[in-house]
């Protein structure tokens, strides 16, 4: 039977469909295998912090486990400024293929929602937890020189004199932390802001600056080299680096006890088997010799978390940031 030109133009349309569902099933075939094969290319760590800091050191020694169990080069990329969000904001629009990745402190997920009124990131829908690594105590901190030889004298000497006494805060997760032990010990105190914690340092040690909060390993040179006093830690437990310093909770402010910790995430909708992966890996880095060996030299500890643990625990974590941040009086930004 003769064909009409519909029935070449029914007949033209179901092959050219057909062709289109080929086109996209062979796309997909390397879509579905590449958790399987993943890394295929170098992977890129986006850190938040600045080179040569403590979170650019650990995020430099688990790309380098990462290389080597994988067989393919992690790199890092320092994105640090604007509390975390130029980095966390990258990441999180960035392909959500494995190949670019965060590792961030806690307050870029925990505090900056609550700080903040427009974030250009949802750190619960823009971002997928894969592993949380280390926990960070923080250190209240005053020159070595200060009268202040205990929390409860500084807190004493910050009630009686309002709005004199003075503090650095370097980052969200600081000025939130001080905030908090400001509110619960009933003082006013003049907050100095400063762009990074190397930048505060220098004012601390010299006395221009009458307390602030540092991380373990930044505190613990500066307490044995004679420069600066430790009077609490942020910590549940005491720190085996400060054996000597007391806890906030044993101090009665228990509940503002803040611990940051260092966590990897990927973009949303990276495949959960890359994920899962990346999560096993980053898991093991955090018990190996050359990360025990590098939380033992800083005072910190392991931490480890994988993704639906570390999920969870974020929850958890922000319900506690909101209510420092709200009980304390900080207003978002």
């Amino acid at each position: 039977m003769r064909k009409t030109p519909k029935d070449f133009t029914a007949r033209h349309r179901r092959c050219l469909l057909a062709g289109i569902c080929c086109t996209w099933l062979g796309l997909s075939v390397p879509a579905i295998a590449q958790p399987a094969s993943y890394p295929a290319h170098p992977v890129r760590i986006v850190s938040v912090s600045g080179a040569g800091t403590g979170v650019d050191d650990f995020t430099r020694l688990a790309a380098g486990y990462l290389s080597q169990k994988t067989g393919q080069n992690f790199y890092v990329e320092n994105r640090p400024g604007a509390n975390s969000i130029l980095a966390s904001d990258h990441v999180s629009k960035a392909a959500p293929d494995g190949y670019t990745l965060l590792l961030t402190a806690a307050s870029a997920i925990t505090a900056n929602p609550y700080l903040y009124k427009k974030l250009p990131y949802d750190a619960n829908k823009d971002l997928v937890p894969i592993a949380r690594m280390s926990v960070v105590p923080i250190v209240v901190m005053v020159p070595a020189t200060s009268p202040y030889r205990s929390l409860d004298a500084l807190m004493a000497a910050a009630r009686a004199q309002p709005g004199k006494l003075s503090y650095g805060t370097s980052t969200t997760g600081y000025k939130v932390m001080v905030a908090a032990i400001n509110g619960l010990a009933r003082v006013r105190a003049l907050e100095i802001p400063y762009k990074s914690s190397t930048a505060l340092l220098p004012d601390l040690i010299s006395g221009t600056l009458d307390y602030a909060m540092l991380e373990v390993s930044q505190a613990v040179p500066q307490v044995e080299g004679g420069k600066l006093r430790a009077l609490a830690v942020s910590s549940p437990v005491r720190v085996p680096a400060l054996p000597d310093v007391p806890t906030l909770n044993e101090l009665g402010l228990g509940d503002a006890t803040l611990t940051s910790w260092l966590g990897l995430f990927a973009p949303a909708g990276t495949p959960r088997a890359i994920v899962d992966k990346l999560s096993k890996l980053a898991v093991e880095f955090a018990a190996s010799p050359e990360a025990t060996l590098h939380f033992t030299r800083r005072g910190t500890a392991a931490y480890p978390a994988a993704s639906a643990e570390f999920a969870k625990a974020i929850l958890e974590d922000q319900a506690r940031w909101k209510h420092y941040i709200t009980t304390s009086g900080l207003q978002p930004e």
